[in-house]
């Protein structure tokens, strides 16, 4: 893809043109059959346009052949959850690990934090937990209201009223 072509993209995708985008990502799959990025791009847009039985049989033997890299993971579960489906609803080669907003999520955060004598941004918490995980079922914002509610747990310093502002450490006793 060159500059133009991901300018394109990115107008395209901040105006939620979502038909130009899926005609755009359509073509470029057609044209560039061996890219595994157009093909995982084109599969992100049909999740969005809500072809999500469309997007799973375009991207599952695509997984299959490049599951050792996590290839497709993310456009896999999407469309299974457009779908209805759980991720236990898919035939993984490799065991995936989805992360949701339960107790194991909040000990993992805690054990992160332990180590911290500053408080962290939640983008840093966030960008830890996507590092060790194959996709987490939430978003920055999600996190944070999830963590805020526990606040037995951490020390929660909040400049404003912004979810990006919040900072967390470990309670200490």
């Amino acid at each position: 893809m060159d500059f133009e072509d991901w300018e394109d993209d990115r107008i395209l995708f901040e105006k939620e043109d979502w038909v130009g985008l899926l005609k755009l990502r359509e073509d470029r799959a057609k044209n560039q059959p061996s890219d595994l990025y157009a093909q995982q791009r084109f599969a992100e847009i049909l999740n969005i346009s809500k072809k999500h039985k469309k997007a799973l049989d375009l991207i599952t033997p695509l997984y299959q052949k490049n599951h050792k890299s996590g290839f497709g993971v993310h456009e896999i579960i999407n469309a299974l959850y457009g779908l209805g489906k759980s991720e236990n609803d898919f035939n993984w080669i490799s065991k995936i690990n989805v992360l949701n907003l339960d107790p194991i999520t909040l000990e993992l955060c805690v054990d992160y934090l332990k180590p911290k004598r500053k408080t962290i941004n939640i983008i840093e918490i966030y960008n830890e937990l996507i590092m060790n995980a194959d996709y987490c079922n939430f978003d920055e914002q999600r996190l944070a209201e999830f963590l805020v509610n526990h606040p037995e747990k951490f020390d929660i310093k909040k400049d404003s009223e912004y979810f990006l502002d919040i900072r967390l450490k470990i309670k200490r006793k």
